[in-house]
């Protein structure tokens, strides 16, 4: 079937990837100027990295991320441990499937990289405005009709949205809402954290009002920083405010959330977090207000994933693996699909599928808002089954580099390790060069995707 995925993220590459290695033909319209966008660092929990491991993705990402060794939860005032969680061995062994946290762009990049080598048609700069499956529509073009800003039309027998929390295939159900929550966040080196501090643990401070979370992106190079507080002033100005709708940059005045209120709420905090607080960039706040999961996710032809169908939080740092459960529930579903008389009920099997477990996920709130902790051993995964178990087990010997047209042959690896500047693979280690052959790629036919990367790679003028 040809298949249109509007959005090229975490979730929309998925799916594409997925789709394509069970013999779809698929096109990938983004509106960027180019694939593999920078942003915050990822954590990828076993219910993610599994559906990776299914793609013949999960050694390339543990190449370019890494893989923290504990989880520590610490009283935000006094930096007493409150509770621990073994992200190592014996969870990889628990859930079948590891802990990994990688670089947005990085993760973005390797995705596109293995798209291309799928034969997935990478369109960027491809705004989509709307999608069209009237019966019109589908007469005259064949199929359903995305029409991009720039008058370009797509048809399709499946169009799959993963372009956002404001799809273009659905107006926005409700509005947002939230308690005052704000967010900054930032990247700092190895050099930053005391000599004390372990660089390969995910340490989360917490108290009433305030927490504050850092974790490796780059075991031994860098670590991400995000502080989460709320805000007194939301009661008295809320969504009235320059910054009531959504993330932008802080400003003076009565916008709520910026940066005095940011170190006022960790003005108490224990010594490392104010530390890490002095850190983080003023310039950007995300502001977290929530938004209700769409009451449907699929209309005929056309079916939404990731945040466009159901909005995270950003509690259980779950959005990047929900959207990559939700491609490879789409992939499952649409695996016997052979023609366009299937597509509805695939793709109403795929909400029904998946949107029990995506509320209760965009529902829950981490430990900062339960409670007190009970006291349990580092390796007692009881209240994490739930989130982290893969909603696939994943069979014995699942692929790593191993996946479809060659990819996990010598020569590939071979090639691979050239392209990153770095052979063997350490775990924690990730490798300071590697070339993100999507960012070269221009929309052309898949017969000379291949020659055009070996031109961008080798540094050849594409013409």
């Amino acid at each position: 079937m040809e298949i249109v995925v509007i959005g090229g993220g975490v979730g929309g590459l998925t799916a594409a990837l997925a789709l394509a290695l069970g013999g779809h033909r698929v096109q990938v319209l983004e509106r960027a100027p180019r694939f593999a966008q920078g942003g915050p660092g990822l954590r990828l929990a076993p219910n993610a990295t599994a559906v990776l491991a299914r793609l013949g993705l999960l050694d390339q990402v543990l190449d370019v991320g890494s893989r923290p060794r504990r989880a520590r939860l610490r009283d935000l005032g006094s930096g007493a441990e409150l509770a621990a969680l073994d992200l190592g061995a014996p969870l990889t062994a628990r859930y079948g499937a590891p802990f990994v946290v990688v670089g947005r762009e990085d993760l973005l990049c390797l995705l596109a990289d293995a798209c291309a080598d799928a034969d997935v048609e990478l369109r960027p700069g491809r705004e989509a405005t709307s999608v069209d499956q009237s019966t019109l529509a589908s007469s005259v073009m064949g199929g359903a009709v995305v029409t991009c800003a720039d008058g370009r039309m797509y048809a399709a027998d499946v169009v799959l949205t993963a372009d956002g929390a404001q799809p273009v295939a659905r107006a926005p159900a409700g509005g947002q809402a939230g308690d005052g929550w704000a967010a900054y966040r930032g990247t700092v080196p190895v050099d930053a954290l005391a000599a004390d501090e372990a660089a390969d643990e995910v340490v989360a401070w917490t108290g009433p009002d305030a927490h504050f979370t850092r974790y490796p992106i780059r075991v031994g190079e860098a670590y991400e920083q995000v502080a989460v507080f709320r805000s007194h002033l939301y009661p008295l100005v809320g969504a009235a405010s320059p910054g009531g709708a959504g993330q932008g940059h802080a400003a003076a005045g009565l916008d709520w959330g910026g940066p005095e209120e940011l170190d006022e709420a960790f003005s108490w905090a224990a010594e490392p977090v104010r530390t890490g607080v002095g850190l983080l960039r003023r310039d950007r706040c995300w502001r977290m207000l929530d938004q209700a999961p769409m009451p449907s996710w699929a209309d005929g032809r056309v079916a939404l994933l990731g945040d466009a169908a159901h909005p995270m939080p950003a509690y259980l740092a779950q959005g990047a693996c929900q959207a990559i459960e939700d491609a490879d529930a789409l992939a499952g579903m649409l695996a016997d699909v052979q023609g366009p008389e299937g597509v509805a009920a695939a793709l109403a099997g795929y909400q029904a599928r998946r949107a029990p477990r995506a509320i209760r996920v965009s529902r829950a709130r981490q430990v900062w808002e339960s409670g007190p902790l009970p006291r349990r051993p580092a390796d007692d995964y009881a209240a994490s089954d739930w989130l982290y178990a893969p909603s696939r087990p994943l069979r014995a010997g699942a692929p790593g580099r191993a996946g479809a047209r060659g990819r996990g042959s010598a020569g590939a690896r071979e090639r691979g390790a050239r392209e990153r500047g770095s052979g063997a693979r350490t775990q924690g280690h990730m490798p300071k060069f590697r070339v993100c052959r999507a960012r070269f790629l221009r929309p052309t036919y898949p017969r000379r995707r291949r020659w055009i990367a070996d031109c961008a790679i080798a540094g050849t003028a594409i013409r």
